[in-house]
């Protein structure tokens, strides 16, 4: 399933990836700003979730209720947190399990795999 929830002050907050999350990160997966050496930033990181979020509104056909900030501010507070960083493996666990994913892994020689950056620049 590509369906996981995440919490965000008290808040459950549900992601979903798919076709809609797919060509959102095809567009903000950029080397140097989203990723640096195979490694997500605090901003690709960011990018990531609220694809999922994105996509999890289109799905239930909700009006998202929260902006790409919301989602950058989190995951800048919470850089340092390790229970945030569990959170975060789980997400990139049921990312990597989408099926465009795995077709785009499969469409290229080698893919590099996308880690968390801990706060490096």
């Amino acid at each position: 399933m590509n369906y996981t929830t995440i919490t965000i002050n008290d808040q459950k907050v549900g992601l979903k990836f798919g076709m809609a999350s797919f060509r959102y990160l095809s567009e903000k997966f950029v080397e140097g700003i989203s990723f640096q050496n195979g490694e997500l930033t605090e901003i690709g990181i960011a990018h990531l979730i609220y694809s999922g979020y994105l996509n999890n509104c289109l799905v239930k056909d909700v009006i998202p209720q929260h902006k790409f900030e919301y989602f950058s501010d989190y995951v800048e507070a919470n850089l340092k947190n390790e229970s945030f960083i569990n959170e975060m493996q789980e997400v990139l666990k049921v990312w990597g399990e989408n099926e465009f994913i795995k077709q785009a892994s499969t469409n290229k020689e080698e893919e590099p795999k996308k880690k968390i950056s801990r706060g490096k620049k």
